[in-house]
């Protein structure tokens, strides 16, 4: 039976559809589309589908009931709610409510629409056919992709893709053959929309979301054509399933699909967000549903595509990714590596004394402090030796702070190689120094301390003169258990003071730390 339509004047109720926040066409060419006539219309029932979308509380049994008032349009339905990609082996459905509810809201709109979408070649006009084996296989694509980049994207931008291109038909219906013979061949899409903005000052994408709206369609369906053209980029999903999927159209139609193929995985190879294994799930589902649902649409069925050469190409994009991505891994750990040898060079920085290379002093009070608090709580030995070279100032006032600084190097390249591997040797200010020995009794931390005098005796630090500079040294030392410490700082004040008591008995000694006696 005859389908009823509704035209875009009688639907809309406005020429220019004022809702949505679509970029306005040029004035010229909105005057014109407003006047037309024989602008692509609706089906009376796919009218009413989306008038019910537009209601503030669409029900099921609303979508069921208008649909049921057109024949067509519900077998239609039936026979997508029943095939394999919908029905995943259950029951067959035999009724539009049920119909409704197994293939969602959106599907649903997708069936409506479908009916504005020509089915039949016009002699000296457009390839309509060609245009709806190119919708068909770009919503199906757009499908399937969103099915694994945004899932809960994936029923609109297949209604969005399916009409991505009824903007070409609102300019043939404009200007016929002056628009036909203005363009160039409709499978070269991107000059097509080039020659359209050079003659009218947009692109059929914009005409196209322009007339979608009029239609009524929801605002992101209508947004979703605007973008549906754009560069192939990262970052916003939906934009990308729509744009490849316009590509994967042109590819699968064209003259030879397999270099037109191979073009666009290669342009795909850069891309983060894509790989080419669910690149070749995607082309593998889509060469398994397009019979079917050209048939649904009725609509001669596209043709298969070389799915051999494509795998072999394929398989050597994805070769060619594995070994960029090695060697982009190999160079991020070498710049890994150097990162951390930097950092181990900033914290030896941070933590050392520019002048002797021993540890400087905020790290030796750390170090003391930790070591302080391991040895109170699992009961172990700790020891601190203070050590002081003995009359450096004079050393500075008669030879100068540059060969006092030599003394210092000296003494500190001497100390470092007398101190196990478990102490921390540092210089504490000065001419001071400090030992940090964990484990160490009092008498093991007295042994070093003669060790040290031996050498200062027996080695001299530098010349002076064209003598050899004999230097020697007072060295305090405390052992954790002799006496009541709170705190690391107390332990150091305690081996100062230790260090001073040998001071006052004429330098060049070791001294221990003794507690004071209390107060009678």
């Amino acid at each position: 039976m005859p389908i009823d339509r509704i035209s875009t004047a009688e639907f809309s109720g406005v020429a220019e559809p004022v809702d949505l926040d679509i970029p306005p066409l040029p004035e010229a060419l909105r005057s014109r589309l407003a006047d037309c006539r024989t602008l692509p219309s609706l089906p009376a029932a796919a009218a009413r589908v989306i008038a019910i979308a537009r209601s503030m509380e669409p029900r099921l049994a609303d979508y069921a009931r208008v649909i049921e008032q057109d024949p067509a349009l519900t077998l239609r339905l039936l026979s997508m709610a029943n095939s394999a990609f919908y029905s995943r082996g259950g029951n067959p459905v035999s009724n539009c409510l049920d119909a409704v509810s197994r293939i969602g809201l959106d599907a649903t709109l997708s069936v409506a629409l479908s009916f504005g979408l020509p089915k039949r070649r016009s002699d000296g006009g457009l390839d309509h056919e060609y245009l709806c084996q190119r919708a068909i296989i770009a919503a199906t694509a757009a499908q399937e992709l969103a099915e694994h980049l945004c899932p809960h994207e994936a029923p609109q931008l297949f209604t969005t893709a399916l009409l991505q291109d009824i903007g070409i038909l609102a300019f043939a219906a404009v200007d016929g053959e002056l628009y036909l013979a203005s363009i160039p061949d409709l499978r070269q899409h991107q000059r097509l929309s080039e020659v359209e903005l050079e003659c009218y000052g947009c692109d059929h994408a914009l005409v196209g979301a322009w007339l979608a709206a009029s239609w009524g369609v929801p605002g992101t369906i209508a947004k979703g054509i605007i973008d549906s053209h754009g560069p192939l980029v990262d970052g916003d999903a939906r934009k990308l399933c729509l744009r490849l999927s316009c590509r994967i159209a042109d590819c699968w139609l064209a003259a030879d699909s397999a270099s037109a193929f191979s073009a666009l995985l290669r342009q795909l190879a850069s891309l983060a967000s894509l790989d080419i294994v669910m690149l070749m799930t995607v082309m593998q589902e889509l060469q398994h549903r397009l019979p079917s649902l050209a048939r649904l649409f009725e609509i001669t069925c596209p043709p298969a595509i070389d799915s051999t050469h494509l795998l072999a190409e394929a398989k050597e994009l994805l070769f060619e990714q594995n070994l960029r991505m090695t060697i982009r891994l190999a160079e991020q750990q070498r710049e890994l590596e150097a990162l951390h040898a930097s950092h181990v060079v900033l914290d030896e920085q941070h933590r050392t004394d520019h002048l002797t290379q021993l540890a400087n002093r905020p790290w030796l009070e750390k170090r003391l402090e930790q070591h302080f608090e391991l040895a109170k709580h699992s009961h172990q030995p700790l020891s601190v030796m203070f050590i002081d070279l003995d009359h450096f100032k004079r050393i500075n006032d008669r030879f100068g702070h540059r060969f006092g600084d030599e003394v210092l190097i000296h003494f500190a390249a001497a100390l470092s190689n007398m101190v196990r591997e478990s102490d921390v040797a540092g210089r504490y200010g000065g001419e001071e120094f400090l030992v940090i020995m964990p484990n160490t009794r009092r008498q093991q931390a007295g042994i070093l301390a003669e060790r040290i005098r031996e050498y200062l005796a027996s080695q001299p630090l530098t010349q002076a003169e064209g003598e050899p500079l004999h230097v020697t040294a007072s060295i305090g030392i405390v052992d954790l258990e002799d006496g009541e410490f709170e705190s690391a700082a107390a332990l150091v004040d305690a081996a100062d003071q230790a260090m001073y008591g040998v001071k006052h008995d004429g330098r060049d000694g070791v001294g221990h730390y003794e507690e004071p006696e209390p107060d009678t």
